[in-house]
This record gives structure tokens, sequence and C-alpha cells, in this order.
């Protein structure tokens, strides 16, 4: 089974890794992770101005800045094999298109746990990528 798994940097991208890390007989012999990483991306305004170069130099370092550490923890780990996906636009839309993109089983996020209340202020990339993923989507806390 292929596992994406969306990570953004955070304490809860770290929780979800060592929760499939530290329960990867669950997961079965075999299973691929796929880790994706979408950056926000830039406005027309301001990419109109600048040299392509310059945009993907921009997303590249993003990137860096949450996959470099994620790598280093999963080799630690003794994880090996892994793919990654590096994307920018809309988190929620961008995860999902992933997912199908790879043919995942499995979608694996950190949550903040907000709950109801919280989500329906702030609104949540979990719970719009629950909504949309033809796929079961696994939260850890």
């Amino acid at each position: 089974m292929k596992i994406l798994v969306a990570v953004d940097g955070s304490a809860f991208t770290q929780k979800a890794l060592a929760y499939l890390t530290a329960n990867r007989s669950m997961f079965g012999q075999g299973s691929d992770l796929v880790l994706v990483n979408v950056s926000t991306g830039l406005p027309a305004n301001v990419t109109r101005h600048v040299t392509k170069d310059i945009v993907e130099g921009y997303y590249a370092d993003e990137a860096a800045k949450v996959m470099d550490p994620v790598k280093k923890y999963l080799d630690a780990q003794g994880v090996t094999g892994y793919a990654v996906q590096l994307r920018h636009g809309y988190a929620p839309e961008e995860i999902v298109a992933a997912a199908k993109e790879v043919g995942a089983g499995l979608i694996v996020m950190g949550t903040h746990g907000h709950g109801m209340f919280g989500r329906a202020l702030m609104g949540s990339v979990a719970t719009k990528v629950i909504a949309e993923s033809p796929v079961s989507v696994l939260l850890v806390k």
C-alpha cells in the first residue's frame, strides 16, 4: 500500500511521523511512503515581476526548510525508499491530487485537534482533505 504523508514542518507533522515509524507493522510489509509538502502559491502580482528561476528557487528553499528535517528523522529511524513530492498551491487540493496521482491507499496527516468550534472559525486542511479524499485519512493528534 502507498501511504501519502502530508508534511508541513510543524510539531504535528513530527507526531504523525513518530506514529508511523512506531507502528510500521500496522501498515503491512512493503508499504511505500510518499511525502508531500505543499508550499503556498505566490500571488501572480509577485511572480510576474521576477524570473522563473527566482520563483523556482523560492519554492525549493521553502520545501527544503520542511523536508530536510523530515528526511533526517526518517533516516535516523531506518526508514528508506520513500518518495518526495514538492507542490505549491492550495494545500487540501494539492494533497488530494497527489494521493490520486500516486495511487495512495491512505493519507496520513498531523492535526492541531482544534475541535468543532475551531474548525468552524478557521477551517482546517485536514477537514477539507477528509471531505475531498477518495481514500481513508488517518489523523494523528
